[in-house]
């Protein structure tokens, strides 16, 4: 079976939720045969350990040149996806799906135009997130004029959501995701592909008691949750036990998150290797407020035995996992109180991200998690 997977990014190193679930996708369908992968290669990405694996990554550099952010843009209406137009790349992927792929996939439906004449024998829509509910959450929270902007990206993007009903198969990453398309659009072949992590390798006890928040501190969601968690929850965890210490870590922090540095919080900027600053934290946290699709950094953290205190947002998609490795949290009193006893009680912490570590092993292996995608495929790929 020959597959087409147009992509946001190359998608190694596998740096963030959007690559390592691309990656994923991509290595289930190099198991039943040739995949091509278009997508778009900058300084942060490196296609050369994917074509060792014998993927054949055609990648152009991302421009964002102004005639074609106007041609999406007024195609689409939605800033997101006139973001991820690009000529050249459309080039790659009419080169890449002639009439002898069998498959093709487009992650994200920003990426929807880049299917347009595909004669693929299947084309499948990858949802990372319901990306109308994620935006009508970020207006729900967002104050001043970005309100406005993010109600109207909303709506452009639940018009794209409804061309979801062109292709043939749509994968979402949740349950919660798959009742909230159901609202936007009908199409009777809609499959769970959920998010996974594969091989959990869980670190020594942390020493001390340190707290972080491992995201891409660029993206407006978790730069909304940094801030209200450094600003609402942390001083309350800092008054109870002043040697608590804050990690914010991830790729390009937003000057919102930089100015949050302190005392008792370290802003990191991007790092090359996150298994030191895991082995530094005994509780992770995702204080999301808005977000959509599932948190693969809930399953990174749990893999590296870290139990993680969330928001209902911030681990909707992994309910299983609560009571298994996360404790759920929505005030900034009660964070601050669950937060509290898992620093105190560096035992009780570690028994915690033990159990973690096993429910990921046990129920989120990426072998599981694509069968249900597998099982759409052309029927030469499921025999």
């Amino acid at each position: 079976m020959h597959s087409i997977v147009v992509a946001k990014f190359v998608p190694w190193p596998p740096n963030s939720g959007d690559k390592r679930r691309t990656l994923g996708i991509v290595r289930a369908l190099r198991r039943q045969g040739p995949v091509t992968l278009c997508a778009f290669e900058g300084p942060d990405e490196d296609a050369a350990p994917l074509r060792a694996e014998g993927i054949d990554v055609r990648s152009v550099p991302l421009r964002r040149r102004p005639a074609d952010l106007v041609r999406s843009l007024l195609r689409s209406r939605s800033l997101t996806a006139a973001r991820f137009w690009d000529r050249d790349l459309a080039s790659v992927v009419t080169g890449a799906a002639t009439s002898d792929a069998d498959v093709l996939v487009v992650e994200h439906v920003q990426l929807l135009d880049y299917a347009r004449g595909s004669t693929a024998g299947l084309r499948v829509l990858d949802m990372h997130n319901v990306e109308s509910l994620l935006m009508t959450r970020m207006a729900a929270a967002a104050r001043g004029p970005r309100r406005p902007v993010f109600a109207a990206e909303a709506r452009a993007l639940r018009a794209l959501e409804r061309r979801a009903a062109d292709v043939d198969v749509v994968a979402v990453v949740s349950e919660t995701d798959r009742v909230a398309l159901r609202e936007v659009v009908d199409h009777d072949r809609v499959v769970v592909v959920p998010n996974a992590w594969d091989e959990p390798r869980p670190l020594p006890p942390a020493e001390d008691p340190v707290v972080s928040f491992v995201a891409l501190l660029s993206w407006s969601p978790n730069v909304q949750a940094a801030t209200w968690f450094t600003e609402r929850v942390w001083p309350r965890v800092v008054d109870r036990l002043p040697a608590a210490r804050l990690q914010l870590v991830g790729r390009n922090p937003s000057a919102e998150v930089r100015a949050l540095a302190g005392p008792s919080v370290e802003v990191t900027g991007s790092v090359p290797d996150l298994d030191p600053w895991y082995a530094r934290t005994r509780v992770s946290v995702a204080p999301l407020l808005a977000g959509g699709g599932s948190r693969l950094k809930i399953l990174e953290s749990l893999a590296a035995g870290r139990p993680v205190v969330a928001t209902t947002i911030g681990v909707e998609g992994l309910e299983d996992l609560i009571g298994r490795g996360v404790v759920v949290a929505d005030e900034p009193e009660a964070m601050a109180d669950a937060l509290v006893d898992l620093l105190v009680d560096a035992t009780a912490s570690a028994e915690l991200g033990r159990r973690g570590a096993e429910a990921v092993a046990a129920d989120h292996s990426w072998a599981a998690a694509v069968r249900p995608l597998l099982a759409e495929l052309p029927p030469a790929a499921g025999d």
